[in-house]
């Protein structure tokens, strides 16, 4: 994402929409970089005015909601051959048995409360799916997360940066200082990448 936003054209704000969009349905899919990331550069940049504030949030909400839709789908039409390959391991099966329990306890809490837990919310819509939880039940309880979750991040970056240009005026800056958090994501993803690459 980071080096994608290096060489975004900044005066288009059609094109940094589309960035947010797919990086998040990548995010969804498994590349390493935190939905968070995202959300919080959207109200960054929403703050230095490349975007607007308002659809950059329902911009983010549809690249979260499509990510879901394509887990969930990918768990519907793959779960069950995903499952057949993993049976022969003691360890996967007694997780996804454990997993199918509170799916069938606590179906809706898990969407919900799962939005906060980074390696988690990425299995919960595959799961939602291959346990054939019904398919506008899942939309409505992921959506009815992810609009707080995004409003929630969106607003504090864009109102933190109102905060630092009034301390320090860092407005005639912000194109350095918007390298500095590529940067900065960048440093982050790359030892993501590292410290799940040294467990497996």
């Amino acid at each position: 994402m980071a080096a994608l936003l290096l060489i975004l054209p900044l005066d288009h704000e059609s094109l940094i929409y589309l960035t947010f969009f797919l990086v998040l349905i990548l995010s969804g899919l498994g590349l390493p970089v935190p939905e968070e990331v995202t959300l919080l550069l959207g109200g960054y940049l929403a703050y230095l005015e490349f975007v607007r504030f308002w659809p950059t949030v329902y911009i983010l909400i549809a690249g979260i909601m499509a990510a879901d839709l394509m887990g969930y789908l990918l768990g519907r039409f793959a779960g069950d051959w995903v499952e057949r390959r993993i049976s022969s391991s003691k360890i996967a099966s007694l997780l996804l048995d454990r997993a199918k329990y509170y799916f069938e306890k606590h179906g809706e809490k898990v969407i919900l409360l799962s939005r906060p837990l980074i390696g988690v919310r990425v299995l919960v819509p595959i799961l939602a799916g291959h346990f054939k939880m019904n398919v506008v039940r899942f939309f409505l309880y992921d959506m009815l997360a992810a609009i707080p979750w995004t409003l929630f991040f969106v607003s504090l970056s864009y109102h933190f940066g109102s905060g630092i240009d009034l301390i320090i005026k860092v407005r005639g800056i912000k194109y350095l200082i918007l390298i500095t958090i590529v940067a900065a994501i960048i440093i982050y993803a790359a030892r993501l990448r590292r410290s799940l690459n040294t467990r497996d």
